[in-house]
């Protein structure tokens, strides 16, 4: 979601020159300004509406299990909260804090783990987060979301890699310190060997998480970035099995798969708004890397009711998301490690590779798959019911209404609507479950489009409730 990154490019990448123009550098500018305040009014942590500990952090030597060796990174002994139940799954949520060394040096940083009260309930697959510099744990909490997750039996595993902001994942913890990997701004330290380290910890916590089959790495723009790092590095080799980067630019994956850099799999979901010329998929490792981008869709989207932790005006800001793909093809690349059924091609927008996005007669950028064939776009972008305008932030105009797109009447107009439903879905760019609340919004309101409902009647739209007459 909202992107910061270090300004050591010596042990950084750099972002290409390219990726610096435009509308980037606009980005670029919009992030200096954002910076200062987000982190000041970003106080409260990951899942602030869930109930806090009722008792402070223990000491890290309480590990999980007993003591372990003297030069053992320690899953500190966690407090405990109830979550609820999620698809007949009962959930409980551990904070602690995570304790070891990494090359550069020593670590005391929180975790938080969410995972079923029974461990055995568990599906075998960790997801781990690094937190993200002013949203936390925002893969989670914003765009997977807790109930798609746990209702699957994943367990999703969240942590502290860098004293910046909320990448320290709580900062009300007490004592928590990197020394190691390198000097932030501010005097801030960061340390991306930290996020590896407490990946391969986890399946010795086997009392908290269950058996550990598969471990998994997600985050979104700045929280993405150390991903890509500890692939570009080496340091995930080995230790994850699917990376899962959001809204990301600036690498070049690729190159480290042919290298062997990482052995892992990689399924890259971005935005319109990414800068994302060198991640388009060349073919260099068709088995083992995907890459997606939804045409519309600005690098912050609307979350609907999901809880968004900072004052920011995303709410009503454009129907035009990339999350219903980002679920789609994160359960995809679930599969791919568990089953070997490949993902659909990687797609780009036409033109991309130049720099010189194709747009249809509305205005939209026109979507293809890596080998120059044409695909579906989200229904309301195929419909052309409004030119929907990436950035940082998304916005739309030009929208129109039922007669406008020339159908006679509603119903004529959700016959098509569902047809390029159908086809987005038989694409595999979006779940059933997706599918259903989507078309479902567009039938809320006749003789409204979706679009025009999300404008008109936006709390309608967000709780899936029909209009009331007038």
């Amino acid at each position: 979601m909202f992107r910061h990154r270090s300004l050591d490019h010596g042990r950084f990448p750099a972002v290409p020159a390219r990726a610096r123009t435009g509308a980037a550098s606009r980005r670029l500018g919009l992030r200096a300004t954002l910076l200062a305040t987000l982190v000041m009014v970003v106080a409260a942590p990951s899942g602030q509406a869930l109930q806090r500990p009722a008792h402070p952090f223990p000491p890290a030597a309480d590990a999980v299990g007993g003591p372990p060796a003297a030069a053992e990174d320690r899953i500190g002994r966690p407090t405990v909260t109830r979550l609820g139940s999620f698809g007949g799954i009962p959930y409980v949520r551990y904070d602690g804090v995570f304790e070891g060394a990494t090359p550069t040096g020593r670590f005391r940083v929180p975790y938080r783990i969410s995972a079923p009260a029974d461990p055995d309930r568990a599906n075998g697959s960790v997801v781990v987060e690094p937190s993200h510099f002013a949203i936390g744990l925002g893969a989670l909490d914003v765009y997977l979301r807790p109930d798609f997750l746990f209702r699957r039996g994943f367990v999703h595993a969240g942590i502290g890699w860098s004293t910046l902001g909320n990448r320290i994942l709580d900062p009300s913890v007490p004592g928590t310190f990197i020394e190691g990997g390198v000097q932030d701004e501010g005097g801030t330290r960061t340390d991306d060997a930290v996020i590896t380290e407490f990946a391969k910890a986890l399946p010795r916590s086997r009392s908290l998480v269950g058996k550990v089959s598969r471990r998994y790495a997600t985050g979104f723009s700045d929280s993405s970035y150390p991903i890509m790092r500890l692939i570009h590095s080496g340091a995930a080799k080995g230790v994850f099995d699917l990376a899962v980067p959001i809204t990301t630019e600036g690498f070049d994956p690729q190159a480290d798969l042919a290298a062997g850099r990482y052995d892992g799999r990689i399924v890259i979901v971005n935005s319109e708004a990414d800068e994302s010329r060198s991640l388009l998929d060349r073919g260099v490792a068709p088995k083992r890397y995907r890459f997606y981008v939804v045409a519309g869709s600005p690098h912050i989207p609307d979350p609907l009711d999901a809880p968004l932790n900072v004052p920011f005006p995303v709410r009503g800001s454009t129907p035009a998301t990339f999350v219903p793909a980002l679920r789609a093809h994160f359960l995809q690349g679930h599969d791919w490690v568990r089953k070997g059924t490949a993902p659909p091609l990687s797609t780009r927008l036409r033109g991309q590779g130049a720099g010189d996005v194709v747009r249809d007669a509305n205005g939209n950028a026109i979507t293809e798959d890596r080998t120059g064939r044409r695909v579906p776009r989200l229904p309301y972008v195929e419909l052309g019911e409004a030119r929907y305008i990436t950035g940082f932030v998304g916005s739309y105009d030009n929208v129109r209404s039922v007669r406008q797109l020339g159908f006679r009447t509603h119903r004529e107009y959700l016959a098509a609507f569902s047809a390029k439903l159908r086809a987005y879905q038989k694409a595999r760019y979006v779940l059933p479950e997706d599918a259903n609340a989507m078309f479902r919004r567009a039938a809320l309101c006749p003789p409204l489009t979706f679009t025009e409902t999300y404008r008109d009647h936006y709390d309608e739209f967000v709780a899936i409730r029909p209009c009331a007459a007038d």
